[in-house]
């Protein structure tokens, strides 16, 4: 139950005190008297909200579900109220032998609601671990397959997700198969979509197709060759993956060279994994600058998973699934030739996944706009 939030009244303030001998002048008995009926009347409509507190108002999500599977799979799992099209979850597990693995599919069966589920948002939630990628196929009432997505992740060892916009028509089963006992799935975020209007800039890159139900911001588009507009030069660092672990390799090393140096610059990545109370940090060129700013979603993302340790008093969060993360460098910490860019684990943080890692930079140009501060203020 959400917890509630109690509306105390405040108290007024205290009246001035009056000049003059014990018993004041008329003027200043008047004034006393009014703030103290002012503050009587102010007690007395408050009170009715001082009394009771109010309770925030549940949103409705008749159209999305949240599938805890690992809830679901204890000795008291809980009540889930699923979308009218979606009839049924059965988990299925087929034992091992000599020549097949054993293999878990969780089923979900839907029905056909016309424009209610004629496309969904499907993300899985997963721990990616080798060898038990899980994979989704959809499939119609006479065993016809319609979509085959998958096998997802690559074994990196951290939780994570999967986001994806399936089509439904003509689906009514739709099959997450994992190999093992499936323990490494955590869970599914259903969410009916539906069409919208979008208008854009047409000399620039057209929006994501599906805006996520949290806030999330998409995988950017990166390009192997740098772009250049309005003094801004934007080159990707990395396309790939880089795992940073505590003790292990708690830090990555990039490195770029620059004909000139810029008057700023920007460094944009994802992170995999985020502890949101303890971010990464930043050096350049054997400089610190500081933990990067994370871009978080809502905090009903399912994505967000607790973590309690010992002697801490608060539960610490991390992100299972992949964040934009951003860090602002000074132009001064740049310089000709080779530059080198660190990301280095926070010395609370867990291990973290980086990837496409992209760098802009700021010169000066006939559009830059720009104000001198005066020597005195």
């Amino acid at each position: 139950m959400p917890h509630s939030i109690a509306i105390r009244a405040t108290s007024p303030g205290r009246a001035a005190r009056h000049r003059g001998g014990p018993g004041g002048d008329a003027t200043t008995l008047g004034r006393q008297a009014f703030l103290f009926l002012a503050s009587v009347l102010l007690v007395l409509l408050c009170a009715p909200f001082a009394a009771h507190a109010q309770k925030p108002r549940e949103q409705p999500t008749p159209f999305s579900v949240w599938l805890d599977f690992r809830a679901l799979a204890s000795a008291s799992p809980p009540q889930v109220s699923l979308p009218i099209w979606l009839a049924s979850l059965r988990t299925e597990r087929t034992s091992a032998d000599e020549n097949v693995p054993m293999k878990t599919t969780y089923r979900l069966h839907f029905r056909q609601v016309g424009d209610l589920n004629e496309s969904l948002q499907f993300r899985l939630f997963f721990d990616d671990q080798k060898g038990a990628a899980p994979s989704v196929s959809g499939w119609s009432e006479t065993g016809t397959a319609v979509f085959q997505h998958g096998p997802f992740g690559t074994g990196i060892g951290l939780p994570t997700s999967e986001n994806l916009a399936l089509p439904m028509a003509g689906v009514d089963y739709i099959d997450i198969i994992a190999s093992g006992d499936g323990s490494n799935i955590r869970g599914l975020f259903l969410a009916s979509l539906k069409r919208a209007e979008i208008r854009h800039a047409l000399d620039f890159e057209a929006p994501a197709g599906v805006v996520d139900a949290f806030g999330n911001l998409p995988t950017p588009t990166l390009n192997t060759d740098d772009a250049s507009l309005y003094g801004r030069v934007k080159a990707s660092l990395d396309l790939g993956v880089t795992k940073l672990t505590p003790g292990v390799e708690p830090a990555g090393t990039w490195e770029c060279d620059l004909q000139a140096p810029p008057l700023g610059a920007l460094v944009t990545f994802e992170v995999l994994d985020a502890d949101l109370h303890a971010p990464a940090e930043i050096t350049v060129n054997d400089r610190p600058l500081g933990p990067v700013a994370i871009h978080q979603p809502d905090l009903a993302d399912p994505g967000y998973v607790g973590l309690v340790r010992p002697l801490e008093p608060d539960m610490r969060f991390h992100y299972a699934g992949w964040l934009r993360a951003q860090k602002a460098i000074p132009g001064s910490a740049l310089r000709a030739g080779l530059n080198t860019i660190v990301i280095r684990l926070h010395g609370d943080s867990g291990p973290i996944a980086v990837r496409h890692l992209e760098i802009q930079l700021k010169y000066n140009s006939p559009s830059l706009d720009y104000t001198l501060a005066p020597e005195k203020p």
